[in-house]
């Protein structure tokens, strides 16, 4: 199959994380891949893969840019051309009358309007919420997948100096308000454990003051950037997402993944996956903090509440899974054009 990839994004995250992932799958099953996007980006990609590279930085309605991605996407004679993104999906829905191949995009993040996404022949949700403003028969729900990590347990307490023997909880992610550190932070002031926060990002000073503030005996450590997220989480006796909004969490995946504990606030794949009562509302300290309070009085019942999103992580959320899911889309939309 002649596939081509199409991506604005010049930045580094889990869309970027996920063209790339996909990519290299796509070529180790014998696919003649074509990414085209910004050099920065491109640069990052496995050299099996051609690249074209465009300027990502003028706006999606920049008629040299859509100019050059017409010619490169008409010359290449895909089989599937799939746009990754609003910005991506943006620019191929202005030039989709005019391209011979079958189109399809994904989207990534909640957005306010999706008619850029339905300009084109198919779309792809990363989670069931994402999914819902779209026609059903011209819509599949696949989530991001991951490689299973294989993970080497630490002694947490020795490694960040911890000075007691409290429940050790792990929080990941960027440092920014859309991860709701802040209410995660409200909720556990005071109570005995000890609470991990591995991430940079702007947010770090406005965090730290409300660490200074933390009450005895809880103890908070913001680790910064971590390499070793998933033997993190996997030593600790659990993972909390505190998030305001997510579009696809790949700490929640990689969370299941490592056969983590997990609770975690309102915000899709999470409320998909896990049961009710491993749910609690957004921006609700007091419920995250009864909640987290209720868990780690109970560890076997969090165990066996887990169980069923551990067993679905394994069959659902692997990045083979992911690519096949992916490969059937492109199959049934080829074999549509052709009738």
């Amino acid at each position: 199959m002649k596939i081509c990839q199409v991506i604005a994004s010049k930045g580094e995250g889990g869309l970027e994380k996920h063209v790339r992932e996909l990519s290299s799958q796509l070529v180790k099953q014998g696919h003649q891949l074509t990414v085209i996007g910004d050099k920065s980006f491109l640069k990052t990609l496995d050299s099996t893969i051609q690249c074209y590279p465009i300027n990502c930085q003028q706006s999606r309605r920049n008629p040299l840019l859509l100019f050059k991605l017409f010619t490169l996407l008409r010359a290449g004679n895909y089989d599937i051309i799939h746009a990754q993104a609003s910005k991506a999906t943006a620019m191929v829905g202005m030039i989709y009358t005019f391209l011979a191949s079958p189109t399809v995009a994904t989207i990534h993040n909640i957005k306010r309007t999706t008619g850029i996404f339905q300009r084109l022949d198919h779309t792809i949700a990363v989670s069931k919420q994402l999914a819902t403003s779209f026609n059903k028969a011209q819509t599949s729900v696949i989530y991001n997948g991951i490689i299973p990590p294989k993970v080497k347990k630490v002694d947490l307490k020795s490694k960040f100096e911890l000075a007691n023997t409290n429940p050790i909880i792990i929080a990941v992610g960027r440092l920014v308000e859309a991860k709701g550190f802040d209410i995660l932070l409200d909720a556990i002031t005071g109570l005995p454990l000890n609470l991990l926060i591995a991430g940079e990002g702007p947010e770090r000073r406005k965090l730290t003051l409300k660490i200074n503030a933390i009450k005895s005996p809880t103890q908070v450590k913001l680790l910064g950037h971590c390499s070793d997220i998933t033997d993190l989480m996997a030593s600790a006796d659990a993972v909390v997402i505190s998030s305001r909004r997510e579009g696809f969490s790949y700490v929640f995946n990689e969370a299941l993944l490592t056969a983590c504990k997990v609770l975690a606030t309102d915000v899709p794949v999470a409320n998909e996956i896990l049961p009710d009562n491993l749910i609690v509302p957004t921006e609700s300290p007091e419920k995250l903090r009864t909640a987290l309070q209720r868990l780690l009085k109970n560890d076997d019942e969090w165990q066996t509440l887990m169980s069923e999103p551990h067993q679905f992580a394994k069959h659902a959320m692997t990045l083979q899974k992911m690519t096949e899911k992916t490969l059937a889309v492109y199959q049934e939309l080829i074999a549509n054009s052709i009738k």
